[in-house]
């Protein structure tokens, strides 16, 4: 694991003296602030962090924590999520409390539609939320309404304290150009991660349709990653990139991954590649003639989840190999078991949160219950049923159409602040047209709708960039979550009354550092953890 200057990570619990208090964090400041703040909490999991250098990589999980009694896990880290164009904010760190036992109804709530389309795509930066289609717009909150993003951009990665934004074929840092356009074809799907620019370079030669690569001059695709950072402060200098000529032309991805210091892209015919900082190797071979596509790709514990196409299941990898998780998510009961597919995965909760093509399923799975829960689908209509593949498939056949137009995508699962905000669509964002009957009295406007899921026990903040140590605060008290930083409170959010028992059962039972359902983390070192009363060995 890559290791930077300084983590101190302390836990502190109500009822204990300042003195002993004082004594454990000697050296620590502000020490007399720090230990009023734990007398007057109930709760708090204080962690002291350096980033060390931000190049893109997954900072994973901070802690992860089961109470004494055995009834609540607790947890922090950061996701290492793309969902299909989108990779999540790496700076928002997320704060969880689950049961081990119960399930929570969540509360459902409508947000007016961003666009006048069948579907759109959602992503966040900071503590804003954002819909894709059919042009960038920001979603005020105190407002309630979508209002046009003067950015346009619909990719974004922040870097330290800078923001890499891109769209199509262009890239630009700070909004200053970084590359320039190719002599000849087009550069598509951008992604930054351990130092290294990733991107795909596609030349069509006048040809039409994917075909096998022969020559340069006869069409190819090839897979770029150059090593930059923003530090540098220059245009982004291609000789220095490590390119994989693919083997198919028109080879491109909905999503990129990291595994340890791997990189991962898979393309739409298949082809999983990973970059290890040298080299590029082929994990999976594409094949034209086999459907296998993967949109979506999460850390999840020790292993990268692959969100997979035409089996709508997940897949993990290992770090060497590819392994068909069968029956996640299963198959919501009464419709087809052809052609489904994962688009999105998330965690939130604690849990893990998979939306599935093409009947707008969305399914979480509960990791100490060890099972799938269906949570709902995203779509009211129609009537399920297994006699087609799609919903509305013998109407667009009818109509001389194509025959899924009309199937259902959870295309966005973007968590913000103690919320899930899911998205739906069309096989693509669309225009309605009335000769779709079977979808007038605005039936269609489920397609390109925007819904916000709340449960109790999560919270998420972005945190801001500091160059040097900041510390962080995972707050319980009087029944609210809170995240603060270096004495800012980010977020908080009320939780259950019956959840005093989190606080009446510390110290835990059990404490991983620097594990957890985010994945390994990926950002610094822990130097010491202490808990008043006990000391928990260092690994």
């Amino acid at each position: 694991m890559k290791t930077f200057p300084l983590f101190v990570v302390l836990i502190c619990f109500f009822g204990f003296g300042m003195n002993f208090v004082a004594t454990c964090f000697n050296g620590l400041t502000p020490v007399v602030a720090f230990a009023q703040s734990v007398a007057e909490s109930d709760m708090e999991i204080r962690i002291r962090l350096d980033h060390g250098k931000d190049l893109g990589q997954n900072f994973g999980s901070l802690f992860e924590a089961r109470t004494k009694d055995g009834k609540y896990v607790l947890g922090a880290g950061f996701l290492g999520l793309y969902n299909t164009y989108y990779p999540n904010d790496r700076h928002t760190v997320h704060f969880f409390i689950r049961s081990v036992s119960e399930t929570y109804e969540a509360v459902v709530t409508s947000l007016p539609r961003p666009g006048d389309l069948a579907g759109t795509y959602l992503f966040s930066e900071g503590h804003t939320l954002y819909a894709a289609d059919p042009e960038v717009r920001r979603w005020n909150a105190e407002e309630g309404r979508w209002e046009i993003d003067h950015l346009k951009h619909r990719g974004r990665i922040r870097i330290g304290k800078d923001l890499l934004h891109f769209d199509g074929g262009e890239i630009a840092l700070n909004g200053r150009s970084i590359l320039d356009p190719p002599g000849e074809g087009t550069y598509s799907r951008f992604y930054y991660a351990h130092g290294h620019l990733f991107f795909y370079h596609t030349f069509w030669a006048g040809k039409e349709g994917y075909r096998p690569y022969v020559t340069d001059p006869e069409g190819y695709t090839k897979l770029y990653a150059c090593p930059w950072h923003p530090d540098e402060g220059e245009q982004v200098d291609l000789s220095k990139a490590i390119v994989l000529t693919v083997p198919v032309v028109g080879e491109n991805p909905f999503s990129y991954g990291q595994f340890g210091n791997e990189v991962l892209t898979c393309s739409n015919i298949g082809g999983l590649y990973a970059f290890n900082g040298k080299t590029w190797r082929t994990v999976l071979d594409g094949e034209l003639k086999t459907s296998y596509q993967v949109y979506s790709m999460l850390n999840y514990y020790d292993r990268l989840l692959l969100g997979q196409y035409p089996t709508g299941e997940i897949f993990a990898y290992d770090g060497s190999t590819v392994t068909h998780l069968e029956g996640w998510p299963p198959r919501m009961e009464g419709v087809s078991s052809s052609a489904r597919e994962a688009q999105t995965m998330t965690l939130y909760g604690g849990e893990l949160f998979v939306g599935v093509w093409p009947w707008g399923e969305l399914w979480c799975y509960h990791p100490d219950i060890q099972r799938w829960i269906f949570v709902r689908r995203m779509m009211t209509h129609p009537p399920v049923t297994d006699k087609t593949t799609h919903p509305y498939e013998q109407e667009c056949i009818a109509l001389g159409g194509v025959l899924n137009q009309w199937g259902q995508r959870v295309t966005s699962l973007v968590v913000l602040g103690p919320s899930l905000m899911i998205s739906t669509s069309a096989k693509w964002p669309s225009e309605y047209d009335s000769k779709f009957a079977f979808l007038s009295d605005d039936r269609w406007k489920e397609y390109g709708a925007v819904t916000r899921l709340d449960i109790p026990g999560h919270l998420s903040a972005p945190l801001r960039w500091t160059d040097g140590p900041t510390e962080l605060r995972f707050i319980i008290k009087d029944n609210r979550m809170r995240i603060v930083q270096d004495a800012q409170v980010l977020a908080e959010v009320g939780i259950p009354e019956q959840w005093d028992v989190v606080t009446d059962t510390a110290p835990f039972k059990s404490i991983m550092w620097e594990d957890g359902i985010y994945g390994p983390f990926g950002g610094a070192t822990l130097l010491h953890d202490v808990i008043i009363g006990s000391i928990v060995p260092r690994r």
